[in-house]
């Protein structure tokens, strides 16, 4: 699936979760299984990002290391470097990427340069309010790609069931205008009859899911999740833009040891 999917924490980053008891929220993040490796595969499919794409559907990868205070796996690396678990407020850094587009994945990008994965730093603030946590965080371009910044915020409330574990959330993202030109705008050079220029203003995005996982055994995992996003429309009135509301639904399985 090449596309922008601005909601992918619903697949990557929730991905990763079993009972309450064992559930926290680290830089942003859903986690569980503190100490320990895990692996995990399962289905994404969702809406149209760009007019005319070809593929909805296709399959997602997951594994690293969930600790204390570090934390690796494919949606990216952080550390908490201010704060441990009993403390109102912890403070983490980031590292994360932010996926390109190939002009070949959608009629309307034809013609198009291809865009570049990009690379982010950003500095995150988990406030723990009763039993959920307020997270925010500030991460710019440290690869001189799109050369700008996204801020976010969003509320996790993990809930237990009893066979599974619940963790609805929901929150806001920005992003620059630099971000909206390089990944949704379109150059004079890059404009034909059907794909008019165009370049914006930066973008508020808002942002509603939840993660769904039921323990199957101590170490195996079934996980569900689905996201909704709507875009700003700084970002949704983009000529390759298909709509300005976006959704992800994911179903995988994942592994600890």
């Amino acid at each position: 699936m090449k596309k922008i999917c601005f909601a992918i924490s619903a697949i990557v980053m929730s991905s990763h979760v079993m009972a309450q008891d064992n559930t926290y929220i680290r830089n942003g993040n859903i986690y569980s299984n503190l100490g320990q490796y895990f692996v995990g595969a399962g289905v994404a499919t969702g809406s149209k990002f760009f007019k005319g794409q070809d593929d909805q559907t296709g399959v997602y990868f997951n594994g690293g290391y969930h600790g204390e205070d570090f934390n690796a796996d494919l949606s990216g690396i952080n550390y908490r470097f201010l704060g441990d678990n009993d403390s109102a407020i912890n403070f983490s850094v980031f590292i994360v990427a932010n996926p390109g587009f190939d002009a070949d994945s959608a009629d309307v990008l034809k013609g198009m340069k291809d865009r570049d994965f990009s690379g982010d730093l950003g500095l995150n603030a988990d406030f723990h309010v009763g039993e959920g946590t307020l997270s925010a965080k500030f991460q710019h371009d440290v690869t001189s790609v799109y050369n700008g910044y996204q801020a976010d915020i969003t509320y996790y409330h993990p809930m237990d069931l009893g066979f599974a574990s619940l963790v609805p959330y929901a929150g806001a993202q920005y992003f620059s205008k630099e971000f909206v030109n390089y990944y949704t705008g379109v150059s004079s050079l890059e404009a034909t009859s059907a794909r008019p220029a165009y370049q914006s203003n930066g973008a508020l995005a808002l942002k509603v899911g939840y993660a769904l996982v039921i323990p199957i055994t101590e170490n195996l995992d079934l996980t569900q999740s689905t996201a909704y996003t709507h875009l700003g429309a700084n970002m949704a009135d983009s000529p390759i833009v298909a709509s300005d509301n976006q959704w992800l639904t994911t179903f995988g399985v994942s592994y600890s040891f």
